[in-house]
């Protein structure tokens, strides 16, 4: 049981943060913990690992933290929905999603707001906010994805000095985004049988097709790792790939599938994600250790998501498990 936590700072709306852990690096948890709270009202940290942290359940005795287990890896959209429920029991006015392995920087939370403040004196339907994040490890500063026509292409400011820090965006990377929590639950939230890969993207394309905007706001920092690793290459230009484990291969093609099949987009977006696929195809044959196994996955991947199995693979019988349904998960 998690207990009630004070969550309103007297001059800001009341926001929780939920990060998601797995088996994360203690040292550089706590100090997210401690840079988030400074700038958010509570925090919740959602535990998929298979084994309770001591050093974070211990964490619930504080008045600003509070720590709930999972004991098995239930997948980062089912986690992220266990935190927005308990969000919902707290009555909060926002929610800030972030990953274990990012890091907001000073006033983050603060230009976020501001930035959802000034959107909405001309529109109202502004349902989230993401931060520009730095990769520590290329130097590379995240674009934004707009669309224009009904094609999506990443934003590129002309020059650093900006007319204006505010984009309207097709898409969100979870880590860093701060929801409007009562038009998060007209939406719904996030979809648990994907587990993990394409969770946001399909969050985002889903609040876009109910009318609902995201923006988001180059004023607001935050450091984060996108992937275990990253290489270059080129493909039609040079382009950062950032590189994870064999087993991502499989979500990211399976859930690309089952995104065409859950949702109506235009066929821009179809193309645009199909092409995708075949841009990682043809990295991680190419370039990527372990070959065999991410074809074997891709493949896989490609079966499953064409025959709508979902849930969480288990690489031993290559079946899925399913995963619980929350309150929050789309129907």
């Amino acid at each position: 049981m998690i207990d009630n936590i004070p969550i309103m700072h007297s001059s800001t709306p009341s926001i929780l943060a939920i990060i998601v852990a797995y088996q994360p690096n203690l040292a550089h948890l706590k100090e997210l913990i401690r840079n988030t709270s400074k700038q958010v009202g509570a925090v919740m940290i959602v535990d998929n690992s298979p084994n309770p942290c001591d050093a974070l359940s211990e964490l619930n005795s504080t008045c600003k933290v509070s720590y709930v287990s999972l004991t098995e890896n239930m997948g980062i959209a089912h986690a992220q929905n266990i935190g927005i429920e308990f969000a919902i029991k707290q009555n909060v006015a926002y929610i800030l999603l972030l990953d274990q392995d990012s890091m907001p920087e000073e006033r983050m939370v603060e230009n976020l707001l501001l930035g959802i403040s000034q959107s909405q004196k001309s529109f109202s339907n502004i349902i989230a906010a993401s931060p520009q994040y730095y990769d520590l490890r290329t130097n590379f500063e995240s674009l934004f994805m707009v669309g224009k026509f009904k094609i999506p292409f990443w934003h590129r400011p002309e020059s650093k000095i900006l007319t204006s820090n505010i984009v309207f965006a097709s898409f969100l990377i979870s880590s860093g985004t701060l929801i409007d929590l009562p038009k998060l639950i007209e939406l719904r939230g996030m979809r648990g049988d994907y587990f993990i890969d394409h969770v946001d993207t399909e969050w985002c394309l889903r609040a876009l097709l109910k009318g609902y905007q995201l923006i988001g706001i180059y004023d607001a920092k935050m450091i984060h790792s996108l992937g275990d690793k990253v290489k270059k290459f080129w493909f039609f230009g040079i382009r950062n790939i950032s590189e994870h484990a064999p087993l991502r291969d499989y979500y990211m093609f399976r859930n690309t599938l089952l995104m065409l099949k859950d949702l109506y987009m235009p066929f821009t977006w179809r193309i645009f994600l199909l092409f995708r696929l075949v841009k990682f195809f043809v990295f991680f044959l190419c370039f990527s250790q372990e070959r065999a196994l991410r074809f074997q996955l891709m493949i896989l991947g490609l079966r499953h998501g064409y025959t709508n199995i979902r849930g969480r693979l288990n690489l031993k019988t290559l079946k899925c498990d399913i995963i619980p349904i929350t309150s929050l998960d789309p129907t």
